[in-house]
C-alpha cells in the first residue's frame, strides 16, 4: 500500500477555501462589470475607454462569473489528475463545454440589439457545439459510472511523479492566472489609446495552459506504459492526449470549424473510454 503524502494545494481545506474565494470573486466582478454596463447605458462613463464586445449590452456581464467558475474547473482539474486520469478528461470536456455556454451569452448579447442575424450569428456555432458537447459529457459519465473497479499496484515512483506534475501544473496554473489576467487589465487599459479590440477571453489563459496540459499528459503517459499490464489502457491514454491535442487546437480556429474539432476530441475521449470497457479487453484494469 502506498501512502501519499497530501500536498497543501490538494487538501481538502484549501479547496473548500479555493471554492469559497471563487465564488465571491465571481459574485465581485458580475456586479462591477454589471455596473460599468449600466453606468455606460446611462451615459455616466465615456464608452471610449471600454470595448463595445465586452461591455456593449448586459449579457456581456455574465461573462465574469463565468471566467470564474472555469477558473475553479481548472483547479479541480489538476486536483483529479494525481487521483483518475479518466476523471481529469471528464473535467476537460466539461470546461470546453462551460466555454462555449459563456460564449453563447456574449453572442445572445448581439442578437438582443438586432446587430446580428440568428442563422449567421455565432450564436448558432456555439449554442450548437454546447449541446453535442454536453451529450458527449453525459455519455462520457454514464461509461465511466459503470466500469468494475479493480485492483492493481503502481509503483511509488510513478505515483511521486503524478503528484509531482499535478502540483508543478498548479503553481503555472495560479502563475498564469495572475499573468493573463493583468495582461488582459493593461490591455483594457490602453483600449481608450489604440482601440485595439481586447482579445477573446477564451483564448488569453486556456491556450497556453491546455499547451503544457498535453505535454504533461505525453510524460504520465511514458512513465506510466511500464505500469500497466493491459495494452489497451496505454492505447486509451495515448487516445486521451490526442483528445487533449484537439482540444488545445481548437482555441486556434473559428466558426465551425472550432466547434468540428471540439466535437472530435470530446468523441476520441468517449470512444477511447468505451472501447476500453469492452468484455474483450477486460482482463486486468489499471488507472
Amino acid at each position: 500500500m502506498i501512502i501519499r503524502k497530501e500536498s497543501m494545494l490538494f487538501s481538502s481545506t484549501f479547496k473548500s477555501r479555493f471554492e469559497i474565494l471563487t465564488l465571491y470573486f465571481g459574485i465581485s466582478t458580475f456586479i462591477i462589470h454589471a455596473s460599468i454596463i449600466f453606468l455606460l447605458k446611462l451615459g455616466w462613463l465615456d464608452p471610449q475607454y471600454f470595448p463595445k464586445n465586452l461591455f456593449g449590452n448586459p449579457f456581456s456581464a455574465l461573462f465574469s462569473p463565468f471566467s470564474s467558475l472555469l477558473v475553479y474547473e481548472v483547479y479541480l482539474l489538476i486536483y483529479y489528475l494525481r487521483k483518475s486520469y479518466t476523471k481529469s478528461i471528464s473535467k476537460q470536456l466539461e470546461i470546453m463545454a462551460l466555454i462555449l455556454l459563456r460564449n453563447c451569452f456574449k453572442d445572445a448579447g448581439g442578437l438582443t440589439e438586432g446587430t446580428n442575424l440568428l442563422m449567421s450569428s455565432e450564436l448558432i456555432k456555439d449554442l450548437s457545439g454546447f449541446i453535442i458537447l454536453m451529450l458527449l459529457v453525459w455519455l462520457f459519465h454514464r461509461i465511466d459510472a459503470s466500469r468494475v473497479d479493480h485492483k492493481f499496484q503502481l509503483s511509488e515512483r510513478f505515483v511521486a511523479l503524478k503528484d509531482k506534475m499535478a502540483t508543478v501544473l498548479m503553481i503555472i496554473f495560479f502563475g498564469l492566472s495572475i499573468f493573463s489576467f493583468s495582461d488582459w487589465l493593461l490591455d483594457l487599459i490602453r483600449f481608450s489609446s489604440n482601440h485595439q479590440e481586447l482579445e477573446n477571453p477564451s483564448h488569453v489563459f486556456y491556450r497556453e495552459f491546455f499547451t503544457l496540459l498535453t505535454f504533461a499528459d505525453v510524460i504520465l503517459l511514458l512513465s506510466s506504459a511500464k505500469n500497466l499490464q493491459n495494452t489497451i489502457l496505454i492505447i486509451r491514454n495515448s487516445g486521451y492526449v490526442l483528445a487533449t491535442f484537439l482540444l488545445r487546437i481548437s482555441f486556434s480556429l473559428e466558426g465551425w470549424e472550432r466547434i468540428s474539432i471540439l466535437i472530435m476530441g470530446a468523441s476520441m475521449a468517449v470512444f477511447m473510454l468505451w472501447i476500453s470497457r469492452r468484455r474483450v479487453f477486460l482482463e486486468v484494469q489499471e488507472e
